[in-house]
């Protein structure tokens, strides 16, 4: 008798546990789930207060890392504190060890400056913008075209994307 009662009992807990299982990986299930993804770190609610830091690593080498500060979720104060690439220091247009000529050095630094600049002022759900340079950049010289035929700056807009949400991630500097 005692046997079965302790198998009945653990037999209840085994389908318990088991149901439990299965409603938690239903589709959509989660808090955090939509369409089975993860949603983004700018998209899964409200941030505290403060000021942020992220960075884009890529072969360990820092590329981009950005400053910004948040409020109501609202995006301001954004800098970069580095922004490297291919030998080039696009915070520092002349530095000698530079592998572009200045003036395309200083072009992509001031491709990136409006993209910083696009998202001032902004809520951070709109930080996936930067996947379309278009809406941030300014074409080059009246051409109709933005920098991005030769600089790569779609890959760069993700890039800084990836800085902020890992600044998100970070939480509170």
């Amino acid at each position: 008798m005692k046997r079965k009662l302790v198998f009945l009992t653990l037999s209840a807990i085994i389908v318990t546990a088991f149901a439990f299982l299965l409603v938690g990986c239903a589709p959509g299930g989660g808090p955090e789930a939509t369409n089975n993804e993860v949603l983004p770190a700018e998209l899964k609610g409200s941030y505290p207060d403060g000021r942020y830091r992220g960075v884009f690593l890529d072969r360990n080498l820092q590329q981009v890392g950005v400053q910004f500060h948040l409020e109501n979720n609202t995006l301001s104060n954004l800098s970069y504190r580095v922004l490297n690439y291919g030998g080039n220091n696009y915070l520092d247009p002349e530095n000698e060890d530079n592998t572009w000529p200045v003036e395309d050095v200083m072009a992509i630094a001031e491709q990136h400056a409006q993209m910083l600049q696009y998202l001032e002022g902004r809520n951070i759900s709109e930080i996936a913008d930067l996947y379309n340079t278009e809406v941030a950049v300014d074409d080059a010289e009246g051409t109709g075209q933005i920098l991005d035929t030769w600089t790569g700056a779609t890959i760069r807009g993700t890039k800084i994307i990836n800085a902020i949400r890992d600044g998100l991630n970070r939480g509170i500097y």
